[in-house]
């Protein structure tokens, strides 16, 4: 049975265990085995994690699995009054269980319904996926991480209140819905879920068979409110579908943040350049593509679909000199 629970001190040599082993697995890689111990000797002393215990502003949980501690996370409110999640790592062995997803969440609702942040090493691209995954957006690059100078890092950040998940096939009568509204502003765009959208009957199976991500966004009464979809149509590239919001639920960085997340994704995935194709009519998303720095190509694709799409190319390159928004 898994549990997870706040750190008592009694946990704290079978907290440090799990965590050294996991800091190991990760970092040795990276930097190096001598590096790596030095650094979670520093940072992982026995009385360092004692005293990240009941700190008003912090919240220190661990990872149990049949009684052994197999992870832990610490979050604490910065000066701003978000929350940045420093630690978060879990044994090899208890990774892809859901264990690290039920720690993140609950070490982050300790603290409040508040937008949170984390640097993630720039070089542990599975870090990177599961946060972005988890609603986090890449924001920007660090010089250092954590304050090493060996490592760069990448600073991922996740709005307050934001229920991002996998899409399901229950969701296609809310996507359908979601996609019809966007449409609807827009004279001559209609949806024809048989012919130009089959996938949406289906949206879990048709993404598991195309080898997508599609996610989706709720809102606090359970309803789609959002999507993004992201796929790999040949290797180094990445391409963007599906990004639509609803009309009541825009003008909060929604749109923008998703972007980031499907960013975050193909970056992880090894992916150096994301491309999207966008309806001509689509103005207000070509906007916030070029402000993420979306380059709009020459060219342009007629569909044949109900709707008389045109559409227009946007291309992106992601490189470390490229600037987050």
């Amino acid at each position: 049975m898994s549990v997870i629970r706040p750190v008592e001190p009694r946990d704290i040599a079978a907290v440090r265990e799990a965590l050294v082993a996991s800091w190991h697995a990760t970092y040795d890689p990276i930097l190096g085995p001598q590096r790596a111990r030095a650094l979670t000797d520093a940072w992982h002393a026995p009385q360092t994690l004692a005293g990240e215990i009941d700190l008003p502003d912090g919240a220190f949980l661990l990872a149990e699995d049949a009684g052994r501690v197999v992870g832990s996370a610490f979050a604490r409110i910065d000066d701003a009054g978000g929350v940045c999640l420093r630690r978060l790592y879990l044994l090899p062995e208890a990774q892809g269980t859901g264990l690290g997803t039920r720690l993140l969440e609950e070490t982050l609702a300790q603290l409040g319904p508040r937008a949170a942040w984390l640097e993630v090493e720039t070089s542990n691209l599975a870090a990177m996926g599961f946060y972005a995954s988890r609603g986090f957006a890449a924001q920007g690059l660090r010089e250092t991480c954590g304050g090493n100078d060996l490592a760069s890092a990448l600073v991922m950040r996740r709005p307050p209140g934001l229920r991002l998940r996998r899409a399901e096939d229950r969701d296609a009568q809310d996507l359908f819905g979601l996609v019809t509204l966007c449409f609807a502003e827009y004279p001559g765009c209609f949806t024809d879920p048989h012919d130009d959208m089959p996938d949406l009957l289906r949206p879990a199976s048709a993404a598991r068979e195309r080898g997508m991500h599609f996610l989706v966004v709720e809102d606090g009464v359970g309803r789609v409110c959002a999507c993004i979809a992201l796929d790999f149509p040949q290797a180094g590239t990445a391409e963007i579908h599906r990004l639509y919001v609803r009309p009541d639920s825009r003008r909060n960085g929604l749109a923008r943040h998703l972007v980031g997340v499907t960013e975050a994704h193909a970056r992880a995935a090894g992916a150096t350049r994301v491309i999207l194709w966008s309806d001509t009519r689509f103005e207000n998303a070509h906007a916030l593509y070029e402000k993420r720095g979306y380059v709009r190509g020459s060219e342009a694709r007629e569909l044949g679909d109900v709707s008389g799409s045109r559409e227009w190319f946007f291309e992106r390159e992601l490189l470390s000199s490229v600037k987050y928004m």
